[in-house]
């Protein structure tokens, strides 16, 4: 499901980690959008390279809470910001609990709904 808002994009992302739809969260994105992966920061850019990246963050974590916190927005640029959790278990089977607080800018497109351009789950 396509963004209405800048404001959806947060609990859109926690609604494709809570049911396990990594498409969806991939669908969020622009074709060239970029997804900072912690913890080096390296930087996934366009949908082939940011699915790669999701793969391990879907296979592992089972529940996502995310909370916007702030939003800006300019015409067809917006930035939110948002305090995120997510739990699941590891490959070895240890649990995962996860805190931080993440950025988001994204763009209207031509139809209306919202992209993300970029996307620094560390960067607030």
């Amino acid at each position: 499901m396509p963004a209405q808002r800048p404001q959806d994009i947060p609990g859109l992302i926690a609604e494709a980690f809570n049911t396990n739809d990594p498409q969806a969260m991939l669908d969020l994105y622009e074709p060239d959008g970029i997804l900072v992966t912690p913890p080096d920061g390296a930087q996934e850019k366009g949908l082939a390279a940011v699915a790669e990246a999701l793969k391990p963050m879907f296979a592992a974590i089972t529940t996502a809470a995310i909370t916007m916190t702030s939003a800006l927005r300019s015409g067809d640029l917006a930035m939110t910001h948002a305090d995120w959790h997510l739990k699941g278990t590891d490959e070895t089977g240890k649990p995962i609990d996860l805190k931080g607080k993440g950025t988001v800018v994204s763009r209207r497109q031509p139809d209306g709904t919202w992209r993300i351009v970029f996307d620094d789950p560390v960067g607030a």
